[in-house]
């Protein structure tokens, strides 16, 4: 069974690293609307994370998965990708969005005294300390969604909570698979 585990563990960083390259895709232009935008663009974007941020994971899978089927019929897999990539780029909103605001006025206020427009000081100034300030959340995040991945294998998704449950079933204990799955988590956290 342990090669089944660590094909899945496989699938489990797949999963987690194309969910968190979308959840930061969609993350950074949520801030950068909520930031910037106008009232027209920035209301539906805060309802966005309000609702995205207030509802469970779980409940999101179930939506996108089943829910959409009538109307969609997505793999299991890239519905797995589209839940938790949509659900953390609220979360990733948030970061990006607190980070840009802790910039000091000052900073911005002598871009413009020196003349820089809006997006030279997003790129010059702004954007490169926000980063910075970011960075430690993003990773965090990234850590809390490895560990959410395995919510997907109520979508049909084997990754690796998925076969550790299999191998469990088939020798009827959860002491080994537990342990196992347990490991490979922690040496992917840390």
């Amino acid at each position: 069974y342990v090669p089944s585990l660590l094909r899945a563990a496989v699938v489990t960083l797949l999963l987690s690293f194309l969910s968190m390259a979308l959840a930061v895709a969609i993350g950074v232009l949520t801030a950068a609307g909520r930031v910037y935008g106008p009232a027209i663009i920035r209301i539906p974007l805060t309802i966005y994370v309000e609702v995205v941020r207030g509802t469970p994971v779980l409940l999101q899978l179930f939506v996108i998965y089943y829910g959409l089927s009538s109307v969609v019929r997505l793999p299991a897999f890239l519905a797995a990708v589209i839940g938790l990539g949509l659900n953390y780029a609220a979360y990733e909103s948030e970061i990006y969005r607190g980070a840009l605001m802790a910039i000091p006025r000052v900073q911005l206020e002598a871009a413009r005294t020196l003349g820089l427009s809006e997006a030279q000081i997003l790129r010059l100034v702004r954007g490169p300390q926000a980063l910075r300030l970011a960075l430690a959340p993003m990773t965090n995040d990234f850590v809390a969604l490895l560990k959410d991945s395995s919510l997907v294998s109520v979508i049909t998704v084997v990754e690796l909570t998925k076969q550790a449950a299999i191998y469990a079933t088939n020798i009827g204990s959860w002491v080994v698979p537990g342990i196992l799955c347990s490991l490979i988590y922690l040496a992917f956290s840390l």
